[in-house]
């Protein structure tokens, strides 16, 4: 999201953006509610009035401390860690329902070690040694703190959308971000 908005306002230096977080059904209270024009979503909102299209397909990684047992491996099978508690976002967010599902798949439930609200505050539970976790990869400056590792054995990813109303005309500023969004996301997200 962020580079998304930094691309975005190299060419609209004149938009503000408010931004808020918030689980999926936040979301979708706040577009339901007109306080947000636009929602970056994990998964498709299941709501009537709410459409959503299809940003990018995000690998997402298990992340576990500089230390554990996996941590000089570039791949591992989700299953191998199945005994080892699990740091997750809050029930409400979709990556939690994801990191459940892909865990169900390689035919174990998650043990709960923690459960969070931002991903920053998880990868850094797991640097510090309490437990793994299903995480897309950092972007930003420097070198991750604890290594993220391919998963071999369920297909590791997530949908990101960007959701907003049906029948509802967006703000010119709006409809301009959207459609950058639709056009570049997976431009962005590769560098």
């Amino acid at each position: 999201m962020p580079a998304l908005i930094r691309s975005y306002r190299a060419e609209r230096p004149d938009v503000r953006f408010d931004l808020r977080q918030h689980g999926d059904a936040g979301l979708v209270e706040d577009l339901l509610g007109g306080a947000v024009d636009l929602a970056i979503t994990g998964e498709q909102p299941d709501h009537p009035q709410v459409e959503s299209r299809r940003l990018l397909i995000e690998p997402l990684r298990l992340v576990v401390s500089p230390d554990h047992r996996f941590a000089g491996r570039r791949s591992v099978r989700l299953a191998d860690p199945a005994g080892d508690p699990f740091i997750v976002l809050k029930r409400g967010f979709s990556l939690r329902d994801v990191t459940q599902r892909l865990c169900g798949e390689a035919g174990f439930a998650p043990e709960i070690g923690f459960e969070g609200e931002e991903v920053e505050t998880l990868r850094g539970l797991v640097a510090a040694g309490l437990g793994v976790a299903l995480l897309p990869d950092p972007h930003g400056i420097g070198a991750p703190a604890a290594p993220h590792l391919r998963v071999s054995d369920v297909p590791a990813s997530r949908e990101i959308g960007i959701a907003r109303i049906r029948d509802r005309r967006l703000p010119a500023a709006s409809e301009q971000f959207r459609e950058h969004a639709l056009k570049n996301a997976r431009t962005v997200a590769r560098a």
